[in-house]
């Protein structure tokens, strides 16, 4: 497939990442191809400025994504010396990977879709009580916090809290605790059709985030429920 559209997305707070910018709409516009911030359908996403950037500009479900980051990133696939080279093949052949994409509810209101890892956090030092159904097992236990992690979201936050590397492209997802108490909570690997139920009974001023945003807090009186979502997210094989 030609590509003949592409917006190009860049963290407006580093400076680097906007000098880039500038590089690559003037490398897109060159190959005739229209090229800006604001492009009604584009066939091609390219963010730039790290993870964070990704995350943030997601919602383009269905189109692939190109990433362009420094070289601490975990998800972005080209670095901000070595992107001009990628992008040339990518341009002269787009593929896609495929990734898992998690959806979750409170309350029956449904939530931003994750990329990364759906999480309940205690803000002040103290464990909060946990109670998960994950499919027909059910688990009671105490935590700083706990988190659904995606395939793609496994190499971070839930890898620093001893969860498992997951394959990128894979279809599983994984329940991380958050220094769980005595290590009583070990990581919990489900399959894609898994459904988890959770409630807290302590620790009412938590918060609630998704891909590192926060959504507010999550009280006893709330009810979260995860899924594996029919939407998947798209990244451009390099």
């Amino acid at each position: 497939m030609k590509i003949n559209s592409v917006a190009v997305l860049a963290n407006e707070k580093k400076g680097i990442a906007k000098k880039i910018r500038t590089d690559v709409l003037l490398f897109l516009r060159a190959q005739g191809i229209v090229a800006g911030s604001s492009i009604p359908n584009p066939q091609l996403v390219i963010t730039i400025g790290g993870d964070g950037t990704v995350l943030y500009h997601k919602r383009f479900y269905g189109v692939p994504f190109f990433a362009i980051g420094s070289n601490t990133s975990f998800i972005c696939q080209a670095s901000f010396s070595n992107w001009q080279q990628k992008l040339s093949r990518l341009l002269s052949h787009l593929s896609v990977e495929k990734r898992l994409l998690l959806e979750c509810e409170i309350d029956g209101k449904k939530m931003p879709l994750s990329l990364n890892e759906i999480g309940i956090r205690n803000p002040e030092p103290r464990v909060i009580s946990i109670h998960l159904a994950a499919g027909k097992r059910h688990f009671a236990f105490r935590a700083d916090g706990i988190l659904f992690c995606t395939p793609n979201g496994s190499r971070a936050y839930g890898y620093s809290c001893g969860g498992k590397k997951m394959k990128r492209a894979g279809t599983d997802y994984q329940v991380v605790a958050i220094s769980p108490f005595l290590r009583l909570f070990s990581p919990l690997l489900l399959k894609r059709n898994s459904v988890c139920v959770m409630r807290i009974s302590s620790g009412d001023r938590t918060q609630f985030f998704v891909d590192g945003q926060k959504f507010g807090s999550f009280t006893s009186r709330n009810t979260l429920r995860v899924r594996a979502s029919k939407t998947v997210f798209l990244f451009a094989k390099v």
